[in-house]
């Protein structure tokens, strides 16, 4: 401070300094985030305002599910640094922090996180009969992705399996069976823990040629001159589709000739084959047809053709003996 005279200003007294008093303070910065010890955790972290208004007496954080009507408070101390717990998987949430002076509560400074979900667009292709490749995209979070673990299960069968985790994006699935209907689900896995999994992806294998023979093949004789082959379809797995047919050889023993039989359908109760040699020893063998091909043929059974009216007598010649009598 300075007097002043009509002749001018006199000296400036030694300076004195004094802080001006305190404001509301401005918004936090650089609100961040991360991973927390687990996939139901996170870790907010911020910068102190600039300017400050003031000593900052405490920082406030709260969170809520988006769309809640009310915020969770966490407890209020000048640490920059909160951990929120108890988080649901796959939620979107909405934090939000603000600073104190004493004179009052600076404005909140707000973002929004999703706890770590599903891995997302996850797409299954079928590659052949008994291959699928699986493809997804990383689920939307901040937590580090250790790997990924692909579950199949088929739902005609019992046929299931896991992928190991692996570290990429997509995997195929080989060893499957044929034409039957698999549900693949993902998921993430963070340093042991697992994250959920997607809603399971329907999708069916490619048909194939039958792998295995019609069951329990009979073949029983019938009059007259006739054969009645019966048997049992291929076990399930082994169809590798629908069932269309079947083709039903039959070899005469003694002759060696061959002849088919195609049934149409999935008929297991054909009629009996006809125009056969009555009384005669055929071998019998039967395979499934689909779609795509014929299938392995059964092991040969023998069957004796049903017996018919008799020929008539050979007349291989005549004796007279005497007069009246002839042999």
């Amino acid at each position: 401070v300075a007097a002043m005279t009509v002749n001018g200003t006199g000296p400036y007294s030694n300076p004195v300094v004094e802080v001006s008093g305190q404001d509301l303070p401005t918004a936090t910065k650089l609100l961040m985030l991360a991973s927390g010890v687990d996939t139901t955790s996170v870790v907010v972290s911020w910068m102190p305002p600039d300017p400050p208004n003031g000593i900052i007496t405490e920082y406030l954080a709260q969170y809520r599910r988006t769309g809640a009507s009310s915020y969770t408070s966490l407890p209020r101390n000048t640490e920059l640094t909160r951990t929120i717990t108890g988080l649901v998987l796959n939620t979107e949430y909405q934090i939000r922090v603000r600073a104190f002076t004493v004179v009052g509560a600076g404005p909140f400074v707000t973002l929004t996180y999703r706890t770590v979900g599903p891995p997302e667009n996850v797409m299954a292709t079928v590659l052949s009969p008994r291959r699928i490749r699986v493809t997804w995209e990383p689920p939307m979070t901040i937590v580090t992705i250790t790997g990924y673990t692909v579950v199949y299960n088929a739902v005609e069968l019992t046929d299931s399996g896991m992928v190991p985790m692996i570290t990429n994006t997509s995997t195929d699935i080989n060893g499957l069976e044929e034409f039957v209907t698999y549900q693949i689900t993902v998921n993430a896995e963070f340093g042991g823990t697992s994250g959920p999994s997607n809603v399971a992806v329907t999708i069916r294998t490619w048909s194939d040629v039958p792998s295995a023979s019609p069951r329990a093949v009979k073949s029983t004789g019938t009059d007259p001159a006739m054969l009645l082959v019966r048997y049992n379809r291929p076990v399930l797995r082994s169809r590798n589709g629908n069932l269309t047919g079947y083709v039903i050889r039959y070899t005469r023993v003694d002759t060696g000739e061959l002849q088919v039989v195609n049934v149409s359908g999935d008929d297991i109760t054909p009629p009996a084959i006809s125009g056969l040699v009555a009384y005669t020893n055929y071998s019998v063998e039967v395979a499934a047809v689909n779609i795509n091909g014929t299938g392995l043929f059964s092991d040969p059974v023998s069957g004796l053709s049903g017996q018919d009216v008799p020929n008539a007598p050979r007349l291989l010649g005549t004796v007279s003996i005497n007069s009246s009598s002839v042999t």
